[in-house]
């Protein structure tokens, strides 16, 4: 594979090029740019293609986390009510990574299991004590069960670390706070293959991914 074309692809992911990026890489027998076709798909909501790639990238590798993540993203979008199991999945064979107990979490959230959501965040900020973006979820979470006060103190954590003023109520958003959503493309695309989303911008990332933006 040639310099120029592994630029071209590049530079269409970059600029949101989605379909051109799909165009070139359908059919192609280049196993490492199944990712990249990946993500295009599932920025284009084409789930059931997106969940085929990750297929085959988990059949090559079982046990990378990151697929087993983006896999149940699209199993969510789907609407599989399986989808859990790919997220358990990820955490199993990363379980001191912070971020796939958020995602678990969001998830669980969202199925119902607000509960379990709770334990999640509350485990990944035992990880990461730092991660704002879970504190203010897990402060959703708490509120939604109505522990009020545990809310707030997750509120204003969150909001100290971001520097804002602290708001002592939310609304419980499935679509989240928009300042969490105005997050840049990496550098380059082959940054994003090498971390995938496994990072707190990575999260940022997932949430979008889950809402379809």
């Amino acid at each position: 594979m040639c310099v120029t074309y592994l630029v071209n692809i590049e530079e269409l992911y970059e600029q949101r090029n989605y379909l051109a990026v799909i165009k070139q890489l359908e059919g192609s027998s280049q196993e490492n740019q199944l990712p990249i076709l990946a993500f295009s798909y599932q920025k284009t909501k084409r789930w059931e293609n997106a969940m085929e790639c990750w297929n085959r990238l988990i059949a090559k590798n079982p046990n990378n986390a990151e697929y087993y993540n983006e896999r149940g993203v699209c199993k969510f979008n789907m609407r599989f009510k399986h989808a859990i199991q790919d997220f358990n999945r990820a955490v199993e064979l990363e379980p001191n990574n912070p971020y796939f107990y958020s995602c678990r979490a969001y998830i669980k959230d969202k199925t119902g299991d607000t509960e379990g959501s709770v334990e999640d965040y509350t485990k990944s900020l035992s990880l990461d004590p730092t991660d704002a973006i879970t504190m203010n979820n897990l402060g959703l979470a708490e509120q939604k069960l109505g522990h009020t006060a545990k809310a707030r103190a997750q509120f204003k954590a969150s909001d100290e670390l971001l520097g804002i003023e602290t708001i002592d109520s939310r609304e419980d958003q499935s679509s989240p706070l928009s300042s969490f959503n105005q997050v840049k493309e990496p550098s380059t695309i082959w940054k994003e293959l090498r971390k995938m989303v496994t990072s707190k911008s990575g999260f940022k990332k997932f949430w979008s991914e889950l809402r379809g933006k």
